[in-house]
């Protein structure tokens, strides 16, 4: 009789340990599920945000970052000088600036043959250390122009737009740009378009990848 109530009790304390340590595997592949969960997660909050579904993290650790542009300008003023563009840029790049640097470019209009060689600073920025959808950039420089018949004169140039990230990835990412651009002449280019003309106002679109 003692040996089978021995027995018993013995059985239910083994039955009673093993209870205790399937819990303890459970609560634990519990913890670690949702550590990777947790990790996953954060992965996915700083992945950069897009138009495309497949943003992925900051392009490169490098700060040095290249890139061109092709898009148009389309004459506000009414002087035909509405143009296509290709430019490069190059520059500085960290989390709050997409680009801080120079570019130059070649546009041709499309009318007349007319050619504007800007050089330029250009930053673009979200003003925010975390990725955003959109930005702001900024173009400022000096324009060697050829108009008509006349010698290459120098003139001012800016530029002002909003861009929206397209698709990236850790070795690039694109970019589609809306602009307000205005060029400025001086007195020797003037009279080609009329004494009365200072500046000149274009609407840009242009489209850009950057590695």
């Amino acid at each position: 009789m003692y040996n089978r109530l021995r027995y018993i009790f013995l059985g239910i304390g083994v039955s009673f340990l093993s209870h205790l340590s399937t819990a303890h595997a459970a609560e634990t592949g519990a913890g670690m599920s949702g550590s990777a969960d947790a990790v996953e997660e954060k992965e996915v909050k700083e992945e950069r945000e897009s138009l495309f579904p497949n943003a992925s993290r900051n392009l490169a650790t490098s700060h040095f970052t290249w890139g061109a542009e092709f898009g148009a300008s389309i004459d506000l003023s009414g002087y035909n000088t509405s143009t296509f563009n290709v430019d490069a840029l190059f520059g500085y790049k960290n989390n709050y600036f997409k680009i801080l640097g120079a570019g130059v470019g070649i546009h041709r209009s499309f009318g007349n043959g007319d050619n504007f060689i800007p050089v330029y600073a250009v930053a673009r920025t979200s003003f925010s250390r975390n990725p955003k959808l959109f930005f702001m950039s900024m173009k400022v420089g000096y324009s060697f122009n050829t108009i008509g018949d006349s010698p290459t004169f120098g003139d001012t140039n800016a530029q002002i737009g909003a861009g929206i990230n397209l698709a990236m990835s850790r070795k690039f990412q694109s970019h589609i740009i809306l602009a307000y651009e205005f060029r400025h002449f001086n007195k020797r280019h003037k009279y080609i378009f009329d004494d009365r003309v200072n500046d000149i106002s274009l609407a840009t679109i242009s489209f850009g990848v950057n590695f």
